[in-house]
């Protein structure tokens, strides 16, 4: 092998002296650089496929008979077999075993992990990463554009699909490999805990409810540069997702292993927030988790806002001045007095008499508003929580809504299979909390099957 890989780097050393040679004969330019680079790449990934090639039909197991599984194979025939790398297609000579009866098996994909459409590890992981962010039209053009891989629509759908399916099912195990390697940082001050819902157009049954969770980690108060305030710097976060189920089970399972984790590492002095906004069911779960009983449970400022927007309008009427003034009176007094819920009920219950002529729409606002209010005022004492540095709006969990599911689950037209689209999740919460690189080194090791004897 090793006259081949020296044949090969002659040519390399060849070519890439005679691309720099154009440049400069003809003077750098950006057209000229842009040449050069792009010829430099097709030498490179043309001397990367030779030896890739070579190595792995160094590798070739040929042998009359050999053993998997306590089963004798026998050898059939040595024939070549398109494989697709990082670099492009090579065509690789193989050796083809089969027991009688059975399919036949080639023991150097078995070896070397190229168990998923004839692409090499290397070239899946790429392809399972980029279809966590594209769909399989974009992602097909990209690999063809930059990479020279040339996967279909069809093959990038089955390695998102089998890949994904794989996360599923280790995803307790790998978890639990990777929060192994993860410690909660010592500055950690403070760990939000905070879940939402947002709707994904399922195939057959319209539009449903998808679940989403962030565990977030917070540093000390730091002073904000040319501002008078401060805040906590996001040390990490970790994203949970679980495409629509009956009654959560699944996403419930998913999201209290991440808190247990967590709150096991915190330091002593650490504060545990539980923010979301005012579905009863969400509380419903953080009153009853056994570790998140005696967190500071926050209802998120933001939707508060939104609901005394509301109840503005329906006390005087949709955006008049006096609806305006009294909203940004009161969105003040919530997030910045003491007792600010309790005396935003007041001024609701208040003006509720002050006026008998509304409509029967304007009635049902103010008292689902108030309604609002008082089952989160408990929920809602924003000065106390701003004085202790906690955060009060549930901006981590929003954004996963937005960057978890509705980026890349939601464009024009798209229906989708709860576990088709579960399959991606998974690899897009790997990607998003920064455990892509882990959980694909759990992924490999999980390719390795049982040895072959020869």
């Amino acid at each position: 092998m090793n006259h081949i890989i020296e044949k090969a780097l002659r040519q390399l050393k060849s070519g890439v002296e005679e691309i720099a040679g154009k440049v400069d004969r003809n003077g750098i330019s950006p057209q000229s650089l842009s040449e050069f680079e792009r010829s430099l790449q097709g030498s490179l990934g043309e001397f990367a496929r030779e030896k890739e090639k070579a190595v792995l039909e160094a590798a070739d197991l040929e042998k009359p008979s050999i053993v998997i599984d306590g089963v004798r194979h026998y050898w059939k025939y040595k024939g070549p077999q398109d494989y697709q790398c990082l670099f492009g297609k090579i065509e690789v000579r193989r050796s083809v075993y089969q027991a009688n009866g059975e399919k036949t098996v080639c023991p150097l994909e078995v070896y070397a992990g190229i168990l998923h459409h004839h692409l090499t590890p290397v070239a899946v992981e790429f392809v399972s990463y980029g279809v966590a962010h594209m769909v399989p039209a974009e992602l097909a053009e990209f690999c063809r554009r930059w990479q020279r891989l040339t996967p279909s629509e069809t093959v990038i759908k089955q390695v998102a699909g089998e890949v994904g399916e794989m996360a599923e099912m280790i995803q307790e195990d790998c978890e639990e490999s990777i929060r192994s390697e993860e410690n909660v940082a010592e500055e950690t001050r403070v760990v939000t805990v905070s879940r939402d819902g947002t709707s994904v157009n399922i195939r057959n049954e319209g539009w449903r409810q998808a679940q989403v969770g962030a565990v977030a980690c917070y540093g000390p108060l730091v002073k904000v540069e040319d501002e008078e305030k401060e805040r906590r710097e996001r040390l990490r976060t970790v994203y949970v997702g679980q495409m629509p189920e009956e009654d959560t089970p699944s996403f419930n399972a998913k999201l209290d292993r991440e808190v247990g984790h967590v709150l096991k590492e915190l330091p002593a002095a650490c504060q545990i927030v539980c923010l979301a906004d005012g579905a009863i069911g969400i509380w419903n779960y953080f009153k009853t988790h056994p570790l998140l009983k005696k967190a500071v449970h926050i209802n998120d400022f933001h939707h508060a806002a939104d609901h005394l927007a509301d109840i503005a309008n329906a006390l005087f009427g949709e955006g008049t001045a006096k609806a305006e003034a009294w909203f940004k009176k009161h969105r003040s007094i919530l997030k910045r007095q003491a007792g600010g819920a309790e005396r935003v009920i007041r001024s609701i219950r208040y003006y509720r008499r002050v006026e008998s002529t509304r409509s029967p729409k304007r009635w049902e606002g103010i008292r689902d508003g108030l309604r609002f209010f008082t089952r989160n005022r408990s929920r809602m004492k924003y000065a106390e929580y701003r004085r202790r540095g906690l955060p009060i709006g549930s901006g981590v969990v929003e954004a996963a809504c937005k960057t978890l599911v509705g980026q890349r689950f939601k464009r024009s037209g798209m229906r989708w299979s709860v576990d088709g689209a579960q399959n991606i999740l998974n690899l897009r919460a790997a990607v998003l909390s920064k455990r892509w690189d882990a959980f694909w080194k759990f992924h490999e090791q999980a390719l390795c099957l049982t040895p072959i004897v020869a």
